[in-house]
């Protein structure tokens, strides 16, 4: 069996695919991948911030496009990435194990937000990270900063920002465990992370039974589990990229969930933390919570 995966071309999308069409052959061992590399809005604008191009789903609308037109058997994704809503034909079918889900704050110097220094340069292009990062350091400056993961790294190490906020699992998946920068995550108590960070998800078309339940097969449980609570948060809270908001759920050894949310505008923060047994449930009365703090 021969199938063609559409992704993103850049070095962290491709190894993201590679990891979970690991999965994948670990379940149907002869299954053979053509990778069909995709370039989106978002790879195309490099000189705004997300936020500010206006376009929904800007890393992922080309790459389904491909699957919706029969061009490629399934996307591969960064969850994060995917808008709360896919478009209609297409479901989530394959989860890789999370790698880390934190934010984390990647400097040259190895500060931790006690030791940034004063009035330092901190680079991010989300609206979120910026805005929990205002709420827990006000004294700091923050400055736009896009490109991918390398790109990033680069500016840091050629000392044109002092630290950037960016996602651990991006890092330790480029750079395993030496990357070229230090490392400090940033506890979900202080900065919840995008609903899906850490998790890769293959997209594929719902009328495609038999993909669908070779990709479920490949899927990590947990991932899953938490993903589904991840995503109803997302549809629940009904926040895009323009709007501070974060959730984080994770399964706990007896089975239950603990899920992390907040909200920061103007300075403040507010960040709690709920359990639940049902996935779904959960998000959504973490959703309720996020969205009482905004009115």
């Amino acid at each position: 069996m021969r199938l063609v995966v559409a992704t993103r071309g850049s070095r962290l999308s491709l190894l993201q695919t590679e990891e979970l069409l690991s999965r994948i052959k670990a379940v149907e061992p002869d299954v053979q991948f053509d990778i069909k590399i995709v370039k989106t809005t978002g790879d195309l604008v490099q000189d705004k911030p997300l936020y500010k191009i206006g376009v929904k789903g800007i890393f992922e609308k080309e790459v389904n496009m491909a699957v919706l037109k029969g061009e490629a058997h399934f996307a591969v994704h960064s969850l994060k990435d995917l808008p709360s809503e896919l478009a209609p034909g297409l479901v989530l079918a394959g989860f890789s194990k999370r790698a880390p889900p934190y934010d984390a704050l990647v400097s040259a110097a190895g500060y931790d937000l006690e030791s940034l220094p004063r009035g330092a340069v901190v680079g991010t292009s989300s609206v979120r990270r910026a805005e929990f990062l205002k709420a827990a350091r006000p004294d700091v400056e923050v400055v736009p900063l896009r490109g991918n993961v390398d790109t990033r790294v680069n500016r840091i190490l050629e000392g044109r920002y002092d630290a950037a906020v960016m996602a651990a699992a991006g890092i330790v998946r480029l750079y395993g465990n030496s990357p070229p920068v230090k490392i400090y995550p940033l506890r979900p108590e202080v900065m919840p992370p995008p609903p899906g960070q850490g998790i890769v998800v293959a997209v594929a078309r719902e009328d495609e039974k038999w993909l669908v339940d070779l990709l479920d097969k490949a899927s990590d449980p947990a991932a899953k589990a938490e993903a589904l609570a991840e995503r109803e948060f997302l549809r629940a809270v009904g926040a895009g990229c323009h709007t501070a908001v974060g959730g984080l759920a994770r399964l706990l050894p007896a089975g239950s969930i603990e899920f992390t949310a907040g909200y920061a505008d103007g300075g403040r923060a507010r960040v709690v933390k709920i359990y639940g047994d049902d996935p779904v449930e959960v998000g959504r009365r973490a959703a309720a919570l996020v969205n009482a703090f905004r009115r």
